[in-house]
């Protein structure tokens, strides 16, 4: 009987090997993968941490390499994504979410022993995902694999130490449950509530109404917006008589912020915010769908920005508020998302110009060279519009090494700026940019804030023209400097300043942003 065990074993053995080596040959783990790496250690954040945007699928179909059950699916022989792991977690689960719900995708990996894993649905769902205990530190090679040959499908691939994350929590890939609204029973009439003291759905939205139709452009859509208020949300998700588990909360204005007209079939609809103050801003939605209420407070553990998806929307009304979590009468102002793709809040085109804590060698207490401006909160006209000239003889560069990689901080400027501006009032959202009278000129532009935050940006609009956009603009004094990519050159052209959609292509505004209407 011993000898007939050791026999097995070894059969055993041989075909592990003989499945490993085979997939040695179709497969290449040791070549650069497609879309880079990241190294895993003790203290990652957040958890569960996204890597959004790879793209799976080739000609190669695994389940003829006799690599195991779950091994199946198109792939390249190069992988799609690495990770190094350099500490022994105990425990360590990947997670693979397609972008589309109609995409089925697997997931292999490499560990670094050499050995292979697979897995195609888990959790009774298409996602994989695969558990690792007590994993040894080393590279694992991952490959995404698609049911159909030489197709490419985008995933986002999710890395956690908690088993309390799995595919279809919080908010992953299936929505919070929104339960069914129950109708007031015939003949019972409901006392008249006092406008502004309740959330009503029927009231003009602060910001508007927007259509949206499957296969929208731009993808996503978004709106600056402020959230926050007087009024307490309800528990609408609740459960009859469990209103613990309820999402929806916090408080809110009467009116909403958004009303969305949604058409056509899709698979997913998602609408996140993000706030443009420090993370403890606690936002949450609320959301009044065709279907019921849906409402989030944080997407996942580790994510204070709330997002609601809606799998297979149904046409109609989507009704939206911006909610504070604690406080009442705390106003936030942020960015809206609306997207069919699987965006989320840290991983979605930047709206918002991002800033820096501080740039050497730029005087903000000197004079202005070209001119000051005193704003207040409808300032007209709008855009309002300078003549100026850019460039100087400071290299940005040169006073702040390692600077020009973040936020396209570059160019020549003089010390002092070139003009300053005061916001008498805070404002929801501003955009300054630079249109030089010769095409071909390329300008720079850096701003300072009166909150001592700085800006700057070199392109925009695929065109050498720079733009910034601010939200959540405090009131107080502004320095603006242009500047030129060749010292001492000066370029000529016109400063605009905006609540408006203008743009360095179109620099006449069609409509003002983030500002509610009376």
């Amino acid at each position: 009987m011993i000898r007939w065990r050791i026999i097995l074993t070894c059969l055993l053995c041989l075909i592990f090997m003989s499945a490993t080596a085979r997939a040695q040959e179709v497969l290449s783990p040791n070549a650069a993968p497609e879309h880079d790496g990241l190294a895993l250690g003790v203290g990652f954040a957040p958890d569960p941490l996204p890597v959004a945007g790879i793209i799976g699928g080739g000609s190669i179909d695994l389940s003829r390499e006799n690599m195991g059950a779950d091994c199946r699916g198109f792939v390249t022989a190069q992988p799609d994504f690495r990770i190094n792991v350099v500490y022994p977690f105990p425990f360590l689960r990947l997670i693979l979410v397609s972008d589309s719900l109609l995409n089925d995708m697997t997931m292999i990996i490499r560990t670094p022993g050499g050995s292979y894993v697979c897995n195609d649905d888990s959790f009774d769902i298409d996602n994989p995902t695969l558990d690792f205990r007590d994993l040894e530190m080393g590279e694992y090679s991952i490959w995404i694999g698609t049911i159909a040959p030489n197709i490419e499908a985008q995933a986002t691939l999710y890395v956690t130490i908690s088993e309390a994350i799995y595919p279809s929590s919080t908010g992953l890939v299936m929505p919070f449950a929104a339960p069914v609204v129950t109708p007031t029973p015939a003949g019972v009439i409901l006392p008249t509530p006092i406008p502004g003291t309740f959330m009503d759905e029927q009231a003009a939205p602060a910001n508007g109404e927007a259509v949206l139709e499957h296969g929208f452009l731009p993808d996503p859509f978004w709106e600056v917006l402020v959230g926050g208020g007087s009024v307490t949300v309800p528990p609408h998700d609740a459960q009859p008589g469990v209103v613990e588990g309820a999402q929806c909360g916090g408080y809110t204005t009467g009116r909403p912020q958004l009303r969305l007209e949604w058409q056509g079939d899709s698979t997913r609809l998602r609408i996140f915010f993000v706030p443009n103050s420090a993370p403890d801003a606690n936002m949450a939605l609320a959301v009044l769908s065709p279907d019921g209420w849906l409402c989030n407070r944080d997407f996942a553990p580790g994510f204070t920005q709330p997002q609601v998806d809606f799998i297979n929307p149904s046409p109609g009304t989507y009704t939206i508020w911006v909610t504070h979590e604690t406080s009442p009468n705390t106003l936030v102002s942020g960015v809206l998302y609306v997207t069919e793709k699987q965006y989320y809040p840290t991983y979605v085109p930047v709206v918002a110009s991002e800033s820096v804590e501080l740039i050497a060698g730029l005087d903000a207490a000197a004079a202005p060279t070209q001119g000051s401006l005193d704003l207040g909160a409808d300032f007209d006209p709008d855009p309002l519009t300078l003549p100026m000239s850019a460039g100087g003889p400071f290299d940005l560069v040169a006073a702040n090494p390692g600077l020009e990689t973040q936020a396209h901080c570059v160019g020549f400027y003089n010390d002092a700026p070139n003009a300053i501006f005061r916001l008498n009032v805070p404002l929801t959202y501003i955009r300054l940019f630079f249109v030089a009278d010769e095409a071909s000129a390329d300008a720079t532009m850096v701003l300072r804030a009166p909150d001592g935050r700085w800006y700057c940006n070199d392109d925009s609009y695929n065109a050498v023209n720079p733009t910034l956009n601010v939200i959540g603009a405090p009131g107080g004094t502004y320095q603006l400097w242009l500047g030129s990519f060749e010292a001492e050159a000066t370029i000529s052209g016109t400063f605009y300043l905006t609540q408006t959609d203008a743009t360095p292509l179109r620099p006449t505004g069609r409509a003002r942003i983030g500002a509610p209407n009376e």
